[in-house]
């Protein structure tokens, strides 16, 4: 799983004997060597990432002091050792003064030489661990600022997806969520190919008897370096030929929230400090989840109880039973034939059940008295909208719905309430539910009043289109009333 972090030396001297017999005996102390004779090809494969370079002063093509010179400016991290034959006491405090750690001379003994490899390696050593703790503890930071307040899955998800591949540098990373308690999950974010489509949203898989015991009871990571055969998931994965699986679980102190999969099409290879990001990131990823699973949990609970209050409010007279679901229902039916967003319809149908939740602070006295209503007494009706806003600000938190509810009694000739907007600055989801609205209003059977037949309150709609109702939206009821979808 873990790639051992063996230090990379690359050796610069065009004596070949030197160069082979140092290559040999540092490989077999376990180094990674590569060796050349010139300066200018070792400076091109310092981009490959080496920890130190044993450098010659006499090169056949560039200086070996200016190569110090150019190595410490473009790659100040990486230690540079000397070696020489022809070393002055003024040559010795210049490669100093450039940077080298150490210089040597030749021939040299090969236990001085090694000594002094440890020696610069081990410091070389503690300033990655240094500059990794520190990148961690930035990338962590910057994590925990853009995930701050969010408390919506799909935008924690998403984040974590293009931050853990972007360190991982694997194909593809999925963020799956645990369906509560149980060892299936759902795909809830993808990055590494160009979008997640609405179908794989929906798609949800059960770990087998092996994952489970690996993932969520022992709560490790899973890798399969050479995918044997394809794994059920995978399926879902638009990658043409996965090759390999890392799973890594995504767990608080008391539980696995989800699972950060990442799918390559070569074998998976981490370096210890990359696996160390990820932990890192994966737990803060999975703190943020859990938090919003709780107020998911919250708003779940606070969402049940404000449509127990609809229905205790409107259970308490019989023609008043089912109201705002038949409204809601007539709002949804116009709004998808205006090919409104999903999310939008879905806004329209939660503010067509919770539009008159506010009329619950108002005296049952005044809701279905059979006379005319006062001037005071029609201010408090009014209040209702306020009120219904108010009572749902808890489960709107990107407030979509309290604008709709808000304005449902706006008049397009901006004489309506409660701020007299006018025409198009009137919410669409708002014009929408104000038609609807009034029509099952006239079908209703009031106290004060018998409800009109259906084609009464259409022609009702029609006569106010322009005035009190927005026309486009008086268009298309009609239309899916002569359809028959609207009864």
């Amino acid at each position: 799983m873990m790639k051992k972090l063996n230090s990379s030396i690359l050796i610069i001297d065009d004596e070949t004997i030197v160069a082979k017999t140092l290559t040999a005996v540092l490989q077999e102390k376990g180094f990674d060597v590569r060796s050349t004779s010139f300066g200018n090809q070792g400076l091109e494969w310092l981009d490959e990432g080496f920890d130190l370079v044993l450098l010659d002063l006499k090169l056949p093509d560039i200086e070996g002091l200016e190569v110090l010179k150019i190595i410490k400016r473009r790659y100040p991290f990486v230690a540079v050792i000397i070696m020489t034959a022809f070393a002055s006491l003024q040559t010795a405090v210049t490669i100093m003064k450039e940077g080298a750690y150490s210089y040597i001379m030749k021939p040299f003994d090969m236990e001085e030489l090694l000594d002094s490899i440890a020696k610069a390696t081990e410091i070389k050593r503690k300033e990655s661990d240094k500059d990794k703790l520190l990148t961690n503890l930035s990338l962590f930071y910057q994590i925990s600022r853009e995930m701050e307040g969010i408390i919506e899955l799909q935008g924690i998800s998403s984040m974590a997806a293009s931050y853990l591949r972007e360190i991982s540098k694997i194909d593809v990373c999925a963020i799956l969520i645990r369906v509560k308690n149980k060892s299936e999950f759902w795909f809830s974010a993808l990055s590494g190919v160009e979008s997640m489509t609405s179908d794989l949203a929906c798609k949800s898989f059960k770990l087998d008897k092996q994952m489970q015991e690996r993932l969520i009871k022992e709560k490790n990571a899973l890798l399969i370096p050479e995918l044997k055969t394809k794994l059920e998931v995978l399926e879902y994965i638009p990658l043409k030929t996965p090759k390999s699986l890392f799973v890594f679980p995504l767990n608080t102190d008391s539980k696995v929230v989800g699972l950060a999969m990442f799918v390559g099409s070569q074998h998976i290879t981490l370096r210890e400090d990359t696996l160390e990001t990820i932990t890192t990131i994966s737990n803060e990823v999975a703190l943020c989840i859990d938090n919003a699973n709780r107020y998911l949990k919250l708003k779940d609970n606070y969402f049940e109880t404000v449509k127990t209050l609809v229905k205790t409010m409107e259970d308490k007279e019989e023609f008043n039973k089912g109201y705002s679901d038949a409204v809601a229902g007539l709002a949804v039916i116009i709004a998808k034939k205006m090919n409104l967003p999903d999310e939008d319809i879905e806004n329209i149908r939660l503010a067509g059940f919770l539009h008159d939740i506010g009329q619950i602070a108002i005296s049952d006295n005044i809701l279905y008295k059979k006379g005319k209503l006062s001037s005071e007494e029609f201010f408090q009706i009014k209040t209702h909208c306020f009120a219904s806003a108010n009572i749902i600000q808890n489960i709107d938190e990107e407030k979509k719905l309290a604008p709709i509810i808000l304005y449902h009694h706006e008049r397009y000739d901006g004489s309506g309430y409660p701020q007299g907007l006018r025409g198009e600055r009137i919410p669409l989801g708002a014009r929408i539910l104000a038609v609807c609205d009034a029509y099952k209003a006239i079908i209703s059977h009031r106290p004060y009043r018998r409800g009109l037949t259906a084609n009464e309150a259409v022609k009702e709609l029609e006569r106010c289109s322009g005035q009190q109702f927005d026309p486009d939206v008086v268009r298309v009821f009609l239309e899916a009333f002569s359809s028959g979808q609207i009864l």
